[in-house]
């Protein structure tokens, strides 16, 4: 089984790069701006400029493309990564969106880690069957276990999200159609990195007691959870991520444990990641079994 840990550069390290290479970034801007432009290397970037300025003259540049192998932007591969842009990664599943075999898919997919484009994550799940011939449950038997992609830098999965698919064969690129989409949905960007650093943030809160040796997500037949770490002792954390321009209330707690009792998990600390804070009656709530992360707290990662 592959963990984070195993396969992935740290988050924290690439974070604190981008923040020694653009200081002068505010710090609530600091997040977005990471999941935007973190990894581009052959343009130099003026981030003092206008958001909007700033993706198109990415847009236009005639060096962009010089950031990925160029087989990326034929088919099938084109194709694909737009795909996985806007998913949730669940790889069988990617592969039934844009309508590839299994073995086709595959191919793809090792192409594309062994170009250090994406990489692969595998379920935590345990087998469904012991043993080869077990009879399921019926509402198993369809259910297949899946891996998920990532990219393997922010700026891969932006730029196949929100640049390749407005750019035509000659070029020419829409403009208009572009910045609406982007100001639409860029948040599922955001949402995805704020995940990854919250990690990094849980792992520097333990490392002085008790070092988290196992981290990542967590995704089943029952549910999904954003965080799942365990550590050297055997604790494990289980919480959730919330890139909001508001506080989270105390139902996103029950809820959480809601899903944790019906996905039969083992739990001693939870803990919640907030870009807006808590409410005063969470707020209340934390103790050292309950542990809760606002913005600020992301500071002791740079």
């Amino acid at each position: 089984m592959h963990d984070l840990n195993m396969i992935r550069t740290s988050a924290n390290t690439f974070f604190k790069q981008f923040f020694l290479q653009y200081p002068y970034i505010p710090f609530e801007d600091l997040i977005d701006y990471y999941s935007f432009f973190a990894g581009i290397d052959s343009i130099n970037l003026d981030l003092y400029e206008p958001l909007d300025k700033i993706i198109t003259d990415i847009a236009l540049s005639s060096k962009i493309k010089e950031e990925f192998p160029f087989f990326l932007f034929d088919a099938p591969f084109r194709k694909f990564l737009m795909a996985l842009a806007k998913s949730d990664g669940k790889m069988f599943s990617l592969f039934n969106k844009v309508k590839l075999s299994e073995s086709v898919g595959m191919e793809i997919v090792e192409e594309l880690i062994s170009s250090g484009i994406i990489k692969k994550l595998e379920s935590r799940e345990a087998p469904l069957r012991i043993y080869p011939k077990q009879l399921l449950k019926k509402e198993f038997r369809y259910y297949k276990i899946e891996p998920k992609l990532y990219f393997e830098k922010p700026f891969y999965r932006f730029y196949f999200a929100f640049i390749e698919p407005f750019l035509s064969q000659k070029g020419d690129i829409e403009t208009k159609a572009l910045l609406e989409n982007f100001y639409r949905y860029s948040y599922r960007l955001s949402s995805l990195v704020f995940e990854e650093l919250s990690i990094e943030l849980l792992k520097v809160r333990f490392q002085e007691h008790d070092n988290i040796i196992e981290y990542g997500s967590l995704w089943n037949y029952q549910s999904e959870f954003d965080i799942y770490c365990k550590t050297e002792s055997g604790k494990r954390v289980i919480g959730e991520c919330k890139y909001k321009n508001r506080p989270i209330s105390k139902s996103e707690l029950i809820k959480l444990k809601n899903k944790v009792v019906y996905s039969a998990i083992d739990v001693d600390y939870y803990t919640l990641f907030s870009k807006s804070g808590f409410s005063k009656e969470l707020e209340k709530e934390a103790n050292l079994k309950l542990l809760l992360f606002s913005l600020e707290d992301f500071k002791s990662l740079l």
